[in-house]
């Protein structure tokens, strides 16, 4: 992995310390030349010029090949959606809910993957249950399993909680609703284009993700992806020209084949060119690199942070169940006033409730401060970062 080239590809680096991927990533260039190229292609040439158009939408489809391989899906089996949070709604939307069925969630997930499901109970009638982590954040497969009961329909969890940085055994908590019956959705919206996500492997029936982080691409790039066999029992949330069709002499409703039945109106096209070149981008530098490298990054900088007066560093002690995303607080220090002083030194990160109350309650804590790395971080990024909280507090 040549770094340097890397960094040179994303010129923000050069002048900015960002460790804020788990919020958004930087785009290298190749993908801002991509999304540019087309918006002015719209213009210069005509973006209804039907030869354009059919051009573009070709590409819409090769992006959704592209993607299908990079999660080992079918294509059939991909539909585009603006972020994650619409891709979880699509889903909450279109089972067939029946009053007294149960959703099983995870406490670590942000209000994406809770609220449209806290909304099916006020609505539909159907029973939330929240599975608890254990103290640094991590999910037991055991506890799902404790958790099932013959009206279970779905479990739900996300691969990287935005608020831990615990990388759960997704595969392990999916075959537990597998052999309980029940369906299961991972939200792999910041583990995407960290580690390898394998929707075979992992067993899953639907996965959530978003192409603005971890993959690097812009936002409006989410993605769903819903395995074959569930395709037409799952009720289109959404309508229009791009997904379905009606026969007014019949009043007959139809819509086309595959999980493209789950996008309504013109896609957002940018966006999707966008994602395909990230997915590039990513295949290039290759994601088993990107997540060895991403492990050593995190493990560096619990060990430097570590060392910070009063600091109190949030999930897993052992660094093997942990990537990307370092939360912490320092003892008598509000979080945004670190986040302030580092935005002065150029150097950015974030702090808040991050939409995980149920895992600040547990750590007593009601905000706190996030830095989340990236492949094209460094040590010496890291370090600078430490200094400056350290001289940050002391003042």
């Amino acid at each position: 992995m040549d770094i340097q080239a890397i960094r040179q590809d994303t010129p923000l680096t050069l002048s900015t310390i960002y460790l804020d991927t788990a919020a958004a990533s930087l785009p290298p260039d190749s993908v801002l030349d991509t999304v540019r190229r087309y918006v002015l292609d719209t213009g210069h040439i005509g973006i209804y010029l039907p030869a354009f158009r059919k051009e573009t939408y070709a590409r819409v489809d090769a992006v959704r090949t592209q993607l299908a391989a990079f999660l080992n899906a079918q294509a059939s089996e991909i539909a585009f959606t603006k972020n994650a949070s619409e891709a979880i709604s699509l889903v909450a939307q279109g089972i067939d809910w029946r009053a007294g069925d149960e959703i099983l969630v995870a406490d670590t997930e942000m209000l994406s993957n809770l609220l449209p499901w806290k909304r099916l109970e006020a609505t539909r009638g159907v029973v939330v249950k929240m599975v608890a982590a254990d103290a640094e954040g991590v999910l037991s497969p055991t506890a799902f399993a404790a958790a099932m009961t013959p009206r279970t329909r779905l479990v739900t969890f996300s691969h990287l909680p935005n608020s831990t940085g615990a990388l759960q055994d997704a595969a392990a908590i999916c075959a537990v609703a597998r052999e309980h019956g029940a369906l299961s959705l991972v939200n792999a919206s910041q583990s995407a284009g960290m580690v390898k996500t394998d929707v075979a492997a992992l067993g899953c029936d639907f996965l959530a993700g978003c192409g603005r982080k971890a993959l690097r691409a812009t936002e409006g790039s989410g993605f769903l992806y819903v395995k074959a066999s569930l395709i037409e029992s799952l009720e289109p949330a959404l309508t229009g020209w791009w997904n379905g069709a009606y026969d007014r002499a019949t009043g007959n409703i139809g819509f086309v084949a595959g999980a493209r039945r789950f996008e309504a109106g013109c896609p957002i096209v940018p966006a999707i060119l966008g994602l395909g070149a990230a997915l590039d981008y990513a295949s290039q530098v290759g994601v088993d690199a990107i997540e060895a490298r991403l492990r050593e990054l995190t493990a560096y900088a619990v060990r430097v942070f570590s060392n910070i007066p009063g600091i109190e560093i949030y999930g897993p002690k052992n660094a093997a169940q942990r990537i990307g995303i370092v939360p912490f607080n320092v003892r008598g220090v509000d979080p945004a006033t670190i986040v302030a002083a580092l935005e002065q030194q150029n150097c950015i990160i974030e702090s808040g409730n991050f939409m995980a109350d149920a895992i600040l309650a547990r750590y007593g804590v009601s905000t706190m401060a996030r830095v989340s790395l990236h492949y094209f971080n460094t040590h010496e990024e890291i370090d600078r970062v430490a200094a400056l909280i350290t001289s940050a507090i002391a003042h």
